[in-house]
C-alpha cells in the first residue's frame, strides 16, 4: 500500500475539522472558556470510551498484551530516545533553566489521543492497526507522566508522585477495565456497548475540531521569537520519527514501525502549557511549541511516508 497517496486525502480531511474548530473559535461560536470543559469531555469520556470500544471489538485481553511484547519495548525505548533528541536539542540552542525544561518535555509529550489514534484507526483499521490502539495507550501514558513529566519539573519546586496521575488517568482506567471485560469474559449488553461504541467514534472529528479551537486562542506571534521552536519541529517531528521507523523496521512489521513513527512525529501534547502554568515554567515557550508543532505537523507527517517509501 502506497501510504503516501493514502494519507494525502486524510490529512485534507484532519486539515478541514482542524479548519472548522480554529475558525470556530475565532468568530466566537466556542469561547476559550468552554475549553477545559471540551476537553475534559473528550479525556474523560471520549477517549475512555473509545478505548474500551477497540479493546471489546478487538477482544484484546492481557495475554494479548503480553504478546505484543517486542512492540512494548520498542516502544518504551522510543521514548527514551525522543528524550534524548530533546536534551540535545536544548543544549545546541544554549537554553538554560525553566525554558529547557519545557524543550525537553515537550519532545517527549505527543498528542497521542487527539491526532495519532485518529490516524491509525483511518491509516491501519484495516490491517488490524486497531488492536495497537490500547496497547500503546499503556505505554504512552505511563511514560509521558514519568519520563516526560520529569524532564519538565527537574528540579523546579516540590515533585508529585506521578504514578498517582497515572493510575487516575481516564484512559489507564479504561484499558484495566476493558481488559478485564475481555480477559475474564464479562457479558456485557449489547445496547450498552454499542452506546460505548457511538461515543468513542466522537473522538475522530472532535478531537481534531477540538485541536483548531485550541490553535486559534493561541498565541500564533510568538513563533517567530523561538529558533530554538524550529529546532524542536526538525528533531521532535522528522529526524527521531525516521530514526524510529528505520530502526524497529528490522524487528517488528512494517505496520507496527510506522505506528512508531506516527506516535514519535505527534506535535507537542496540549497539557503541556498546563503543566508549565502549574510549575512556574516557560509557559509562553510551551504555548509555542504546541501551536508550532502542530501546524508543522500537518505537512511532516505526509512527507515522512513519502520518505519512508522512496
Amino acid at each position: 500500500m502506497n501510504y503516501m497517496i493514502a494519507i494525502l486525502p486524510k490529512m485534507a480531511g484532519f486539515l478541514l475539522l482542524v479548519l472548522i474548530g480554529f475558525t470556530a473559535s475565532r468568530i466566537g461560536v466556542i469561547k476559550k472558556e468552554a475549553m477545559p470543559s471540551i476537553s475534559g469531555f473528550l479525556l474523560k469520556i471520549v477517549l475512555p470510551a473509545l478505548t474500551i470500544s477497540l479493546i471489546w471489538e478487538n477482544q484484546t485481553t492481557f495475554y494479548t498484551m503480553a504478546r505484543y511484547g517486542r512492540m512494548v519495548i520498542a516502544q518504551i525505548l522510543m521514548y527514551f530516545i525522543m528524550a534524548a533528541g530533546g536534551i540535545l536539542g536544548s543544549r545546541i540552542c544554549h537554553l538554560s533553566g525553566t525554558t529547557s525544561n519545557v524543550h525537553r518535555g515537550c519532545s517527549v509529550g505527543g498528542n497521542y489521543g487527539f491526532l495519532v489514534i485518529p490516524l491509525i484507526m483511518t491509516l491501519f483499521g484495516d490491517q488490524g492497526g486497531n488492536v495497537y490502539i490500547p496497547i500503546c495507550s499503556v505505554i504512552d501514558t505511563t511514560l509521558v507522566w514519568t519520563l516526560g513529566f520529569t524532564l519538565f519539573t527537574n528540579g523546579v519546586g516540590q515533585k508529585e508522585n506521578p504514578w498517582k496521575k497515572i493510575i487516575m488517568n481516564p484512559i489507564f482506567i479504561s484499558i484495566i477495565l476493558g481488559l478485564c471485560l475481555t480477559s475474564f469474559h464479562i457479558p456485557v449488553p449489547d445496547m450498552i456497548m454499542n452506546t460505548i461504541d457511538s461515543v468513542g467514534n466522537t473522538c475522530y472529528s472532535w478531537g481534531l475540531i477540538y485541536l483548531g479551537c485550541s490553535l486559534g486562542f493561541m498565541k500564533l506571534t510568538n513563533i517567530s521569537k523561538y529558533r530554538s521552536i524550529l529546532v524542536l519541529v526538525f528533531t521532535k517531528l522528522l529526524v527521531i520519527p525516521l530514526i524510529v521507523y528505520f530502526i524497529s523496521h528490522h524487528f517488528l512489521t512494517n505496520v507496527e514501525s510506522m505506528i512508531l513513527m506516527l506516535i514519535s512525529a505527534a506535535p507537542s501534547m496540549t497539557t503541556s502549557s498546563m503543566i508549565a502554568e502549574q510549575y512556574h515554567l516557560d509557559e509562553e515557550y510551551a504555548s509555542t511549541a504546541v501551536v508550532t508543532t502542530t501546524l508543522f505537523c500537518m505537512f511532516i507527517i505526509p512527507l515522512l511516508f513519502g520518505l519512508i517509501s522512496l
